[in-house]
């Protein structure tokens, strides 16, 4: 069982750390770039060297104050092309190069021309500290004279030197010339190209290199980050039987250039190489291939071998070997696990099972097939989606001309699990936000065709659904139906109010078994839905997912048709076996069609399912400027041309155009730009299509960085642009940029352009990164084909991000000038822009409440704050019809407003909650004079006024009630009120709070407080965390919250067991003194874990998540493998935030997981508002899974029942305490060994009626036990070994992991035989029953149970009646202390604080022993 700790790691990344001078270190530096013109590289390779410094200068800024850049070129002797003060900007450096850098010829003598750079290059220049000097130094050969003497001399003088090596330089050159581990190898010149993407901050990580220079000698541990996207475990599965030596050649020489190319070290890429015929051999675990050397020593001892194709068998070997962690595998700590396999013919054995099984292990699986591999089975092997996981060739001649683009794919499938990962969760998850109110049926395949395991994968898939919605009666509903030949309502639509007993009640599904009849079960579900829709006071879309792996023994055209009628959309999900033409013909549109070879690709396919559902609301209104820069470069050509124009209208399809929605211009860039048209020019798909079709390429080179700056005015009034309507760019190409991007591009973003950046493989991604400003804008695909894959999710992501979406937490009041100068027309409008705002609105009393009033010559209230609690009802109240008549007396109005922003009206300004007041007005006030004091007196009391203003309005009126310029909005007049939607929306999202989902949290704030964070940085973090404060109740100790801090030392500053206030808890973080020193974080971690015992006040063995918030400059600079592997061990889930120049690869050592990791590039992000909310919703997740499970039927002996009474005749005391009963026992806290681990509670009812009341187990609600008042009976029943045995048998699954219990409640047992009785009850014991409990419905007969009875522990001599005080909880606690045995092998939870420890006992024998032998169920 796992405890729940989020650790929130904020990171300021540097490389460099100086106990004297705190701070990041150096952020430029003076470059040198010395690189080899000799024969041995030769004229055809230094092409590619001239690019490789073409693209540095690109990337790097050269400005005074920032980078220089010198160049020479030597082979025999040293030839300088230009200076470090030569060139002051990029562009003379760039026509430079392509005017007179050409290839010199001659000997290869590096010594000889790095002394040369020595005294020409690196004699004098600017201050050392501030710009450290760096020479990169590429080389293709083992040198004709010694580099160690005239290296060393340079490194003296305090020259960093990077070498690159190439063409099989030997490493012990490049090691000799190197400072520290700044040297690289690469097997040809190409790789220069994909190098280039990692050089900038290789050389950012040498200007910052150095050692401490402290009072002791000791040395800063200076853990080199890893290349880009080359953190992972790699493993290559190849079929030795190749047939011919070339084609073993072409094998061998793709693995050297895939894996050349990458940073293969132990704390990076770890590489694994295994191959299989009839058997299968490992020639290298990934614990021992470290270098790349090394591995490509094994990539030799590969050797033609005959045989069978047993790919299955290695597959499974590849599992449970190659994939261990004994044999070097870091899944455990979240590093990516990766397996290619090669084959060129089909397998001999199944390879179905045994591969799902692996990527049911978190390894994502890329399939290589030569022609003769069978592709149906290269499916049934690698990941979803099949079309970005195999590759087919047509012989082993194309490996070694894919190696480079296979090589991307790799780099992109590690970049998106660890860099993109958790930003793209959470812009699906802001995606689904506009989908407040919907009804979603799941219709599930639980036919015997499935295995159990694969059955739990559909529950994990609704779950995940699930997740993305906000659940509630007036939010979204979910029901759902299983169906096999048998159809099972797993819950209505009604049954579950809320997402935690909605989760509870997916989990609880247990499987059917039995045939597939699909036709029948939709035509099961369409009463049911149409049931639904009934309670509904208004019309919602409705959704509903049918998910299936077989094909169909019934027609489902029909009863699909009969459903689709009735406005019902349907996706479907089929697996495997199922047929594609039936699944189409339930959907009814192939775009709402899923397919996956097995269940794993369910994680995948909810990802789609999810974004088609969300689109239709998120896209709903949305107004947008969109431009589309397109490359138009000759690297394209026609046909590609054709196909990039084909995305851009089939993107543009999904959306509303027109002068008032969502507006478009597109312009093509190469060498030069042109305006193909702008934003106002086309208002109709037609147009636009039609315009888009007339585009021709200019077919010439690749300046990106001119057309950013050339896109840069389209976004302007002038030439169509909105002012207040967000701005998207979306940039395809297939190219490098030959110019910089970066200036540009910030320029852009810095305005509040949206950049996406869309790039073919042959687009350098970091240059896209640094384009879009977020990975998470960043879409790559391997070829203008995969363009289509990528459509949905593009225009989901600018749905996302069209408008601010998160309004949670509110108290809103409109003011609407209702007075005679407003015509019923206007009044719509204004009436329209409250009703956006609402519709926009998390509505509810913990959420967002609106209130309102009209005024003119006098106000009236319409509605309290606290009147209506849902959507539907607020916006009914608004749009009725009123009549507008009589003056304008705005003061009169703000003063009678006060009233809505009392407590007893719903206002929640006591709570901490944001009070916000939007007026709306026509003209100049009739009491202007009063208006001032009117609007201060609410601002005082902390009201915030937006005042709108329309037509005649004063902007000095609107100036004096709002209080800041800022908060007013003018316009013409009221049809112009559309186009306030967006910054009205703005501002409430600005002042909305966010709301915590959890109910009681440990959580641990753990500061950097060492000279690596700056004063001022550590204000700004310790201010963003008092304001944190706010979100969190910590009064009711419900929310226990601490903070520590580490430098040099580890210091404690408010431990969980405190009694302080939120004011005096914000008092003491903001006087918190940083305690300075080196940042020992290592350290640190193994200190703060005692932070969450039981005796400083934290709840672990309550099974409450504890989380810890670990902010640091840096990632850790000493190993905390061991500590966080503590941490982990119990259960603590950890998030790093991280600040600065971080990469998200070296966080993953403290979180073990990068759903867990954000990054941000400095403290300043700290402030924004977003940042806060996002932190607080991170907070708010549990980590823990529920994995305690306890089953519980219930059931009624009484022997005085007649036939047709009702079940509860005679007993008003078991009516009355049963309810109460019930909720404490299905309401356990956790388990001692599982912190934020809930013990899921599910219940079966057995009872003597032929009403068809189901003994199923189910997640209790107040509806069941309603239900249960609506029970007849057959008669009397009698407790008997019959009675006992037939409880039992209502347990299908009798699994010794879930608690099972039987609890009855009796009026006595007459004249039943006891010794049956207890005969029953101890071979039910022993078939795994943990407890048989009777409560009495008679005083006098409560002691006749007790020789049966058992599972109360030490209370067995306590006897149960229905009238006992706390019997609730009596028996919550004997349940408690089953969970306890059941989940965590020990017998009882303590939950109090521990007393003294007793006095040690004799040693006993040592027996091996189990769960089972310490805590026999018979107590």
């Amino acid at each position: 069982m796992k405890i729940v700790l989020i650790a929130f790691v904020l990171i300021l990344w540097t490389e460099t750390l100086t106990y004297q001078s705190p701070g990041p270190g150096p952020e430029y530096a003076d470059v040198v770039f010395l690189v080899d013109s000799s024969n041995y590289l030769g004229i055809k390779s230094f092409p590619f060297v001239k690019t490789f410094i073409n693209k540095m200068i690109s990337s790097l800024p050269i400005e005074a104050h920032k980078y220089r850049v010198g160049l020479a070129q030597y082979s025999n002797v040293l030839h300088r092309e230009f200076q470090l003060s030569t060139f002051k900007s990029r562009g003379p450096m760039l026509n430079h190069l392509k005017k007179n850098f050409r290839f010199l010829g001659g000997s290869l003598r590096i010594g000889n021309a790095l002394r040369e750079v020595h005294t020409t290059y690196f004699s004098n220049g600017r201050d050392r500290r501030q710009f450290p000097p760096i020479l990169v130094v590429l080389a293709s050969a083992e040198s004709e004279d010694a580099v160690e003497e005239a290296s060393k001399a340079l490194r003296s003088d305090g020259v960093r030197i990077i070498s690159v090596g190439l063409q099989g330089t030997p490493e012990e050159t490049l090691k000799a010339m190197a400072t520290g581990q700044f040297h690289y190898s690469f097997q040809t010149v190409q790789d220069l190209s994909m190098f280039s993407q990692n050089m900038t901050q290789i050389l950012k990580d040498a200007a910052q290199y150095k050692e401490v220079a402290a009072h002791s000698h000791t040395v800063v541990p200076f853990p080199r980050a890893c290349q880009k996207d080359s953190l992972a475990d790699l493993m290559f599965l190849v079929d030795e039987s190749v047939g011919t030596k070339q084609n073993l050649r072409n094998l061998q020489n793709f693995l050297k250039n895939i894996t050349s190319s990458m940073d293969v070290k132990d704390k990076c890429l770890r590489l694994g190489l295994m191959s299989y015929s009839d058997r299968v051999q490992t020639f290298s675990p990934l614990s021992s291939s470290t270098t790349q050397s090394e591995f490509q020593k094994q990539i030799q001892k590969l050797s033609l071998r005959a045989g069978k194709s047993n790919a299955g068998a290695a597959i499974e070997k590849m599992r449970r070997e190659g994939f261990s962690a004994s044999s070097g595998s870091r899944r455990a700590q979240g590093v990516p696990q990766i397996a290619v396999l090669v084959t060129d013919r089909p397998s001999d054995d199944k390879v179905r099972e045994a591969a799902l099984n692996l990527r049911l292990e978190d390894v994502t699986v890329f399939a290589m097939g030569i022609q003769g591999a069978n592709k149906t089975q290269l499916e049934e092997i690698a990941s979803y989606p099949p079309e970005q996981t195999i590759s087919m060739m047509k012989s082993h001649a194309d490996l070694e001309i894919y190696s480079k683009k296979f090589l991307k794919k790799l780099q992109n499938e590690i970049w998106s699990q660890i860099s993109t990962h958790a930003e793209q969760m959470e812009l699906d998850k802001t995606g689904c936000v506009d989908t407040k109110e919907a009804d979603l049926y799941f219709l599930i395949d639980g036919s015997s065709s499935i295995q159990n395991k694969h059955f739990e994968q559909i529950k994990e898939f609704m779950l995940a659904v699930i997740e993305m919605f906000s659940i509630g009666p007036d939010k979204v509903r979910v029901g759902a139906v299983q169906y096999s030949h048998k159809k099972e309502v797993e819950f209505d639509i009604n049954d579950y109010p809320n997402d935690v007993t909605l989760r509870k009640a997916v989990s609880n599904i247990k499987q059917l078994g039995g045939r597939t009849l699909t036709g029948a079960a939709l035509d099961f579900i369409l009463p049911l839905i149409r049931k639904g829709r009934k309670q509904r006071m208004n019309e919602v879309p409705c959704y509903l997912i049918v998910l299936t792996d077989g094909k169909f023994t019934d027609g489902v055209l029909e009863p699909a048709e009969r459903l689709r009628a009735e406005h019902i959309t349907i996706h479907v999900v089929g697996i495997g076996e199922a047929n594609r033409t039936q699944l189409q013909q339930i959907a009814g549109a192939e775009e709402r069609v899923n397919f996956g070879q097995n269940f794993d690709s369910l994680k995948r396919i909810k990802n789609e399912v999810v974004r088609s559902i969300c689109t239709e609301k998120g896209c709903e209104y949305m107004k947008v400027d969109i431009m589309f820069l397109v490359d138009g470069s000759s690297s394209i050509g026609s046909e590609n041309f054709g196909k990039m124009k084909t995305f851009m209208k089939n993107l543009l399809a999904k959306v509303q155009i027109g002068p008032d929605k969502t507006r478009v211009g597109v312009i093509q860039f190469s060498d030069h730009n042109r305006e193909e048209f702008q934003l106002d020019k086309y208002y109709t798909q037609k147009e636009i299509s039609d315009a888009i079709n007339r585009m021709s390429p200019i077919n010439q080179n690749t300046l990106t960085g001119s057309a950013l700056a050339f896109v840069d005015p389209y976004f302007t009034e002038p030439k169509g642009g909105r002012s207040m309507v967000k701005k998207f760019l979306i940039l395809i190409t297939d190219g490098e940029a030959q110019d910089d991007v970066i200036d540009p591009a910030k320029a852009l973003r810095d305005k509040g352009v949206v950049i996406f950046s869309v790039g073919v493989y042959g687009a350098n991604r970091s240059q896209l990164e640094e384009i879009s400003g977020d990975g998470s804008l960043v879409f790559q695909v391997e070829n203008f084909d995969d363009l289509k894959a990528i459509e949905s999710k593009l225009i989901f992501r600018v749905c996302a991000l069209h408008d601010c979406k998160r309004i949670r937490q509110l108290d809103i009041v409109f003011v609407l000038d209702h007075s005679g100068s407003i015509l019923p027309q206007d009044q719509e409008s204004m009436i329209n822009v409250t009703i956006h705002l609402v519709k926009k609105s998390d509505v509810g009393p913990d959420r967002v409440q609106f209130g309102a009033l009209r005024y003119s010559d006098h106000p009236e209230v319409l509605f309290y704050l606290n009147t209506y609690s849902n959507r539907s009802a607020i916006i009914e109240h608004l749009r009725r019809p009123r009549d507008t008549e009589g003056n304008t007396f705005t003061a009169r109005a703000l003063q009678h407003a006060n009233n809505l922003f009392m407590e007893e009206h719903g206002s929640r300004l006591k709570q901490n909650v944001k009070q916000m007041l939007i007026i709306i007005t026509d003209g100049v006030s009739h009491d202007r004079d009063q208006l001032s004091d009117a609007a201060s007196k609410l601002r005082a009391k902390g009201v915030i006024i937006y005042a709108v203003g329309v037509g005649k309005a004063d902007q000095e009126e609107l100036e004096t009630m709002a209080g800041d310029k800022n908060y007013t909005i003018h316009v013409s007049d009221f049809n112009k009120l559309k186009d306030i939607y967006l910054p009205l929306q703005d501002s409430m999202c600005t002042n909305a709070q966010e709301v915590c989902n959890i109910q009681e949290a440990d959580v641990i704030f753990f500061c950097d407080g060492s000279d690596m964070v700056s004063d001022s940085d550590f204000v700004t973090m310790t201010t963003f965390l008092s304001d944190l404060i706010d979100n969190f109740d910590i009064q009711s100790q419900r929310m226990k919250i601490g903070i520590a801090q580490f430098g040099s030392r580890y210091q404690e500053i408010i431990e969980l067991q405190n009694s302080l206030t939120k004011t005096q808890w914000k008092s003491r973080i903001q006087t918190m003194t940083k305690s300075n020193g080196l940042p020992r974080m290592d350290l640190a971690l193994k200190q703060v874990s005692v932070m969450f015992e039981q005796s400083a006040g934290g709840r672990r063995k309550a099974g409450v998540p504890q989380t810890l918030v670990v902010i640091t400059s840096g990632g850790p600079r000493y190993d905390v493998t061991e500590a966080v592997k503590t941490l982990r061990e119990d259960g603590i889930c950890i998030l790093a935030l991280g600040i600065g120049k971080v990469y998200k690869e070296e966080l993953l050592s403290i979180t073990g997981n990068s759903e867990k990791i954000i990054t941000f590039k400095d403290f300043d992000k700290l402030k924004n508002v977003d940042v806060k909310k996002r932190m607080v919703r991170e907070i708010c997740q549990s980590c823990g899974k529920t994995n305690c499970f306890l089953d519980i039927v219930v059931s009624f002996d009484i022997s005085t029942h007649l036939m047709g009474q009702p079940l509860f005749h005679g007993h008003p005391q078991l009516e009355s305490y049963l309810p109460g009963i019930l909720e404490d026992i299905t309401s356990l806290r956790g388990v001692s060994c599982g912190a934020g681990t809930e013990v899921q509670v599910s219940m079966a009812f057995k009872v003597n009626s032929d009403q068809n009341f189901p003994a199923k187990f189910q997640i209790y609600q107040e509806t069941i036990f309603d239900s249960l008042l609506q029970v007849t009976v057959n008669g009397p029943t009698h407790l008997n070994a019959q009675f006992v045995q037939s409880m039992w048998d209502t347990f299908k699954d009798t699994s010794a992991s879930r608690g099972q219990v039987l609890l009855i409640f009796s009026d006595g047992l007459g004249g039943e035989s006891k010794i049956m009785l207890e005969d029953t009850s101890d071979r039910l014991r022993e078939a795994g029953l943990d407890a048989l409990l009777v409560v009495s419905l008679n005083s006098t007969s409560h002691d006749e149970f007790s020789s049966f009875e058992f599972g109360k522990g030490f209370d067995y001599r306590i006897h149960l009646t229905i009238g006992m005080k706390e019997l609730g909880n009596m028996l919550s606690q004997y349940l408690g202390n089953i969970a306890e045995r059941t989940c965590c092998c020990t017998f009882c939870k303590c939950s109090q604080t521990p007393g003294p420890q007793g006095i040690r006992g004799p040693q006993a024998l040592k027996v091996p022993l189990s769960c089972d032998m310490l805590l026999p169920n018979g107590l």
